[in-house]
Parts: structure tokens; C-alpha cells; sequence
């Protein structure tokens, strides 16, 4: 999980095994490895094992996601559209086996809250590239040569919006990188405030707490991205309802001032920022986009609402909606959508039921803290076509993963405190 989770984080997205093409992603492959490890688990598992609602959540999803796939392969289509399709369904199974071994693959609290804290810090680290890439105006991993791997898509050059370069760090774009900061600043967040305890956290200083997330919010800010800032308020706020006044203080004077180092240091920062809402009903071309798309999706819901047309054979070059939800509805009807919501609602309510029923301190914090980064998640879906890019999907399936362990953790506790009282 930890190799899994650190390529597809550090790996620049852009690099594939070159004789694998699309489907030769290094964390693709590392991800169908989860997958088989899980399978290979449970087939030759002894004794029952504790599992959570997110398991069958997931299995009536993947239903729907062959389903699908199964009608669009029944009716015309191009040859095009079949290898994609195909490509999209191996992906799936990527982000599945991901999601699976996180939700099985962790033995106890103490291995959840490592896990937790390597991704904090890993995410910290990437938004210092990110910051890096900002201040020098160049992204640099597209002058990365690495033996036996490609570069499949072509790596943006600087993306420029107001006058400033937008960081992307390892993903294909600054969209892609502001969602994918989102989705770990609640994870630290959480190491900030407490909710995460850290071994010998007596020796560390308020610094050491708490770079990861002045980082990573500080790289949200910068990427001037308006999905970005709206899933930062929807984690952050979210996980703040879990927090202690004193934390919400301390929480807010953290941001207050980072803001204010921000926009000193940045001239020009704060009016870029304020004017990606203010655009918005004034003929923003984004927004006005994103209207339009309803239309022309409608068109196509309207042939195949129950399954859609088939996951993976609606093109980028027919239409890029901006919202993954719309291209969902039109890959895999209501049914696929509804199925999907359901994971996400499922997955929530299992780390939130952790979170008010555990009594155990470290998984409540846990819990907090993926519900928030899978909120997030699912929020910024709406804002753009997250499952087109290489990194949001694979690292939200894993949250909704991580949900499911603390609730199958808090269960395997709770068991075990029952059988020591019948005892």
C-alpha cells in the first residue's frame, strides 16, 4: 500500500511502461497488484473476517460499472470507443484494488494513523514542489527522463492564469493538483490539531505539526483553481465540526495568517482568487460552459438513462462537461449514478458512525479525518471530469476505503471487548 501510494503521488502522472501505453501507468499496475493480493487474501482466508457496509456498497457499484460495459459493447460502436471503454473498465479495477486492500490490508489503529501520517506528509511534500514550481515558473518534471518508462500525455507548460504560473506538481494538471491537495489536507489538518496523535509528540514543535497543511493550503491558494478553494472550505469545514473550540481558534488564526503572509508576499493573489467567483453569472466562459453541457448531456442521457452508453465511450472530443457526475450520467445512466452515491453515502456513514461511537480516540480521529477528505472529494467531482485524470481517482477510492477500515477496526475492538466481557 505504501509503494502504491507513493508512486502514484511522486511518479510524474505523464510516465507509462512504453510497451503497455495506456494501460502502463506504473500505479495502474501497482494498483492491479492490490487487487490481486486482496483476492488472493480472501480466497485463502481460514476464519471469517470483520468487514464494513462500504464492501457491499462497492459490490452493487461494480455491478452497475458491467452493466454498463456490457451494454455499450452490445450496441454499434467504434473501435475507438471499445479500446478506451476497455482501458477505463482495467482502471477501475485499479482504483477497486486500491480501495479493497486499504479497506482489509490494516491490521490495527497504530498501522491506520502511520498510513494516515505518510500520506499527510507525503501530500505536504508534493505541495512544496508545487510551491516550487510557482515560484521558478516552470513545472520542471517535464525535463525528467526515467529508463523503461514514456511520457504518454504531454506535460502542460506553464499554465498561466492572472499573470501566474499555477502549480501542478506530479499531476497533468494544476485542476488535477489542486483536488488531489484537497483531498490530504484534511489528513493534515488532523495531525495539526491533535486529532492524529503522533508518536513522541511531546518532542515536536508547533512547526513540525504543522507544515504539511500550512503547505498544502498554502499550494491550494496559489493554484488559482476554483474547484481547489471550494473542496479546501467543504474538508476543512467539515472536519472543524469535529474539532474543539480551542482547535477552531487555533485553526482559524493558522489560516488567517497564512492568508495574510500570502497576499503580502503575492501582490495581485487575493484579487485573482476573489475574481474566480466574482466572474462567476457575469459571462464567466467556465461557467458558461458548464450550463451548456446540461443541454447536450440531456441529448444523450435521454437514449440510455437506466445504464447509459456504455462507462469510458463518451469521447473528450465529443464534450468536456466539467462535471463528472454529467459524464457519469451519460457513461452509466441513474442507476450507475445512484449506485455511486450510495458508495459515497455509505462510506461517510460508516467513518461518521466510528467517529460518534468509538471510544477510541485515535480512530474517531481517523474517521474524522477521511470522511472529510472523501466529502471533499465527492464535491470537487462535481466541479470537474475528475475520473479523466490519473491521480484523483485512485487516491478518493482509497479514502472511501480507509472509511471502511475504521469502521472495520472499530468493529474487531468492539468484538473483542464483548467477548472479554462474556468471558
Amino acid at each position: 500500500m505504501i509503494v502504491f501510494i507513493t508512486v502514484r503521488l511522486v511518479l510524474p502522472s505523464q510516465f507509462v511502461v512504453a510497451v503497455l501505453r495506456g494501460a502502463g501507468s506504473p500505479a495502474l499496475l501497482l494498483a492491479l497488484c492490490c487487487l490481486v493480493w486482496w483476492s488472493l487474501a480472501r480466497i485463502q482466508r481460514t476464519h471469517a473476517q470483520q468487514s464494513s457496509p462500504v464492501i457491499g456498497a462497492l459490490v452493487i457499484f461494480t455491478a452497475m460499472i458491467l452493466a454498463s460495459f456490457y451494454v455499450g459493447m452490445a450496441r454499434p460502436i467504434s473501435g475507438e470507443e471499445v479500446s478506451v471503454s476497455t482501458l477505463t473498465l482495467i482502471s477501475i479495477a485499479g482504483w477497486f484494488g486500491a480501495m479493497l486492500l486499504a479497506h482489509d490490508g490494516i491490521p490495527n489503529a497504530e498501522r491506520l494513523l502511520d498510513l494516515l501520517h505518510y500520506l499527510a506528509t507525503l501530500g505536504g511534500l508534493l505541495a512544496l514542489f508545487g510551491l516550487f514550481q510557482f515560484v521558478t515558473g516552470q513545472y520542471w518534471v517535464d525535463q525528467i527522463s526515467i529508463p523503461g518508462l514514456e511520457a504518454h500525455q504531454a506535460v502542460f507548460s506553464a499554465t498561466l492564469r492572472e499573470g501566474f504560473t499555477r502549480p501542478a506538481g506530479t499531476s497533468v494538471h494544476p485542476i488535477e493538483f489542486g483536488a488531489v491537495m484537497t483531498m490530504l489536507l484534511p489528513l493534515a489538518l488532523a495531525r495539526g490539531v491533535g486529532q492524529l496523535p503522533i508518536a513522541g509528540a511531546g518532542r515536536l514543535s508547533l512547526l513540525a505539526r504543522w507544515w504539511p497543511a500550512l503547505a498544502m493550503g498554502l499550494a491550494i491558494v496559489l493554484s488559482l483553481s476554483r474547484s481547489a478553494v471550494i473542496g479546501l472550505a467543504v474538508g476543512a469545514i467539515a472536519l472543524a465540526l469535529t474539532w474543539t473550540p480551542r482547535q477552531r481558534i487555533a485553526a482559524i488564526g493558522g489560516l488567517t495568517g497564512l492568508l495574510a503572509v500570502v497576499f503580502l508576499a503575492v501582490p495581485g493573489v487575493a484579487g485573482s482568487i476573489l475574481g474566480l467567483f466574482s466572474a462567476i453569472g457575469q459571462g464567466d466562459s467556465s461557467v458558461t460552459s458548464r450550463v451548456e453541457s446540461y443541454a447536450i448531456a440531456d441529448a444523450y442521457i435521454s437514449q440510455a438513462p437506466l445504464f447509459g452508453r456504455g462507462i469510458g465511450t463518451f469521447l473528450p472530443r465529443y464534450r468536456i462537461f466539467d462535471n463528472e457526475y454529467l459524464l457519469l450520467l451519460v457513461e452509466i445512466g441513474f442507476l450507475g449514478v445512484i449506485a455511486l452515491l450510495i458508495l459515497i453515502a455509505t462510506s461517510l456513514w460508516s467513518a461518521a458512525r466510528v467517529y460518534l461511537r468509538s471510544n477510541d480516540a485515535r480512530l474517531r480521529g481517523a474517521a474524522a479525518a477521511v470522511a472529510a477528505s472523501t466529502g471533499s472529494g465527492a464535491v470537487s467531482l462535481a466541479l470537474f471530469d475528475g475520473f479523466s485524470f490519473p491521480m484523483v481517482p485512485g487516491l478518493w477510492f482509497l479514502m472511501m476505503g480507509l472509511c471502511g477500515a475504521t469502521y472495520r477496526l472499530w468493529q474487531v475492538a468492539e468484538h473483542r471487548y464483548v467477548d472479554r466481557t462474556d468471558a
